[in-house]
């Protein structure tokens, strides 16, 4: 009788288990053929809580023909897994909402102010591959500062 006891409950924590999962798997070529300049980052934490969920993977920069500035930065949210699925259920933040923006800097460091640099509002799954890109407004635009914050 203990044995079907265990063997029930082990049943309906696997199926629980499968109930919390609610991720992402994906597929790419393995054989990477683009040319984009990778950018050295430095990243800033203030929100610990953001950081322990998306982990910034690359950063790309590409100078476009007309002079304009192409950025794109790769993430994954690495929130994945029974207990961290298991809390996001309880706090329901399954899938997570955060916003970002890009603000446009020129040669000397200064920021351009443009009517781009606005907050973008973005859902990410668990186990998400997130690919956060922009063009800058104007050729002056020579690097940029990524911000991401939760949405609440």
């Amino acid at each position: 009788m203990m044995k079907w006891k265990i063997a029930g409950m082990m049943v309906a924590a696997v199926m629980l288990t499968g109930c919390f999962q609610d991720t992402v798997n994906t597929v790419e070529n393995s054989e990477k053929n683009m040319q984009a300049q990778s950018v050295n980052v430095q990243n800033v934490s203030t929100d610990s809580f953001l950081k322990n969920r998306l982990k910034i993977v690359r950063v790309d920069k590409v100078t476009l023909p007309d002079g304009l500035l192409k950025v794109q930065v790769s993430a994954v949210n690495v929130r994945t897994g029974f207990f961290s699925e298991m809390w996001s259920w309880f706090t329901n933040d399954n899938p997570y909402s955060i916003t970002y923006r890009f603000t446009w800097l020129d040669q000397n460091g200064m920021e351009v102010n443009t009517a781009a640099s606005t907050w973008i509002p973005l859902t990410v799954v668990p186990g998400d591959t997130i690919r956060l890109s922009a063009v800058s407004p104007n050729s002056r635009c020579k690097d940029f500062v990524l911000s991401l914050r939760e949405n609440n």
